[in-house]
């Protein structure tokens, strides 16, 4: 019986006594390559792909949902959104195949853009559904000059967010 308050008492010495010698710092984790020398897990770039997958799609999707459910606070919201990821993308890989990505990105979806977000801003439900597709059809244009016209983009025809609600509130 006097052997589990003994027990008790040497764990609680040990804990402590572990608790108090100092350690030694953890090893640097080892870097992984993908793609070279210059990209390893630690500084990691996303490609033009990553970021066209992480950032812009999912907006873009956004947007058309909240479109279609004429949700005209969110759609402008997701209108900026989409803009930021943009920029964001210009920024962080501002060539690709020897195009610059800014421009690409404006000649293709700036015009589509502004009467998007001037539809938006009026809550024009048909001036709107015409920019988005104009601004799709501009993505797709842009797949189709960098020779990825395999990648095309559309109007989504169901949500893939099922825990957020598009329908106004």
């Amino acid at each position: 019986m006097r052997a589990i308050p003994i027990t008790a008492a040497v764990a609680t010495i040990v804990v402590a006594a572990v608790a108090q010698t100092p350690q030694a710092p953890a090893p640097a984790p080892t870097p992984t390559t993908r793609g070279g020398p210059a990209s390893t897990a630690l500084n990691y770039v996303p490609g033009v792909g990553d970021l066209m997958n992480l950032l812009v799609q999912p907006r873009h999707a956004k947007l058309g949902l909240a479109l279609e459910a004429g949700n005209w606070d969110l759609a402008a919201y997701m209108h900026k959104e989409l803009t930021q990821a943009f920029n964001t993308v210009a920024t962080v890989q501002p060539k690709y195949m020897k195009v610059t990505v800014a421009e690409a990105i404006q000649s293709m979806t700036g015009d589509a853009m502004r009467g998007l977000d001037d539809a938006i801003r009026a809550r024009d439900p048909k001036r709107a559904a015409a920019a988005y597709s104009d601004l799709t059809d501009g993505c797709n244009s842009c797949h189709t000059a960098l020779d990825h016209a395999f990648v095309v983009i559309k109007m989504p025809e169901a949500s893939s967010f099922p825990d957020q609600e598009f329908k106004t509130p």
